[in-house]
């Protein structure tokens, strides 16, 4: 991860984006205060990146049987 000013990100932004392209992130700031993050298009499916996975309590077949019964008694 790599730090810029603003003023020099917009001196030289061309080879920053090659920066980022190679699937490096830059942080940018101004008056040494972070205001944004360049960050790599694409960085693929956000499940994959999930640190936790979910785990069911139920079964696959009884999460998505019908509601009909279960919302009669509701209402």
């Amino acid at each position: 991860m790599r730090t810029v000013s603003a003023t020099n990100l917009r001196s030289d932004l061309f080879n920053y984006l090659d920066i980022v392209e190679s699937g490096e992130v830059i942080i940018i700031q101004r008056n040494n205060q972070e205001v944004a993050r360049l960050v790599p298009a694409g960085g693929g499916n956000w499940r994959d990146k999930m640190s936790t996975k979910i785990n069911l309590l139920v079964s696959a077949e009884e999460l998505i049987q019908p509601l009909d019964d279960v919302w009669e008694e509701y209402v």
